[in-house]
């Protein structure tokens, strides 16, 4: 399910679906990764979104038996980049098509870290910071 022109009401179910394990391994994508940070941004603060969306993705993982699945550095990365292009100001379902549009490039994290860098168990496990400057 992607999160591209829906309305607010089926953003929301898509978080729904997800939180609850509701969506295939293969039914959630990087435009829908986007649209339920947005959500959970909407939410919170940075923190309390990043820890919302941890505790999702390894809920999602574990019930799909993918225990690799998530990766800190990144889920951190892509809320920082959401975050940095939110507009609150808008409705949700405005922000959501604008943090996408902005956002289409899921391999964006490489601008920013090595192949190595992401690769590492540290930043698998937690918070590394970029080691390129991004272009």
């Amino acid at each position: 399910m992607c999160v591209n022109a829906m309305n607010d009401a089926q953003i929301l179910t898509l978080v729904d679906r997800l939180e609850r394990c509701l969506l295939g391994n293969q039914e959630f994508h990087h435009r829908d990764h986007l649209g339920v940070a947005v959500v959970y941004l909407y939410g919170g603060d940075m923190d309390s979104a990043v820890e919302r969306m941890r505790g999702t993705l390894k809920r999602f993982a574990a019930h799909h038996n993918v225990p690799k699945l998530y990766h800190e550095t990144l889920t951190r990365f892509w809320i920082q980049q959401v975050e940095q292009r939110l507009d609150r100001t808008k409705c949700l379902q405005d922000s959501v098509r604008e943090v996408q549009a902005a956002l289409p490039d899921k391999k964006l994290a490489l601008r920013f870290y090595s192949q190595e860098v992401l690769g590492s168990a540290e930043a698998r496990a937690g918070w590394v910071e970029p080691n390129m400057e991004g272009k």
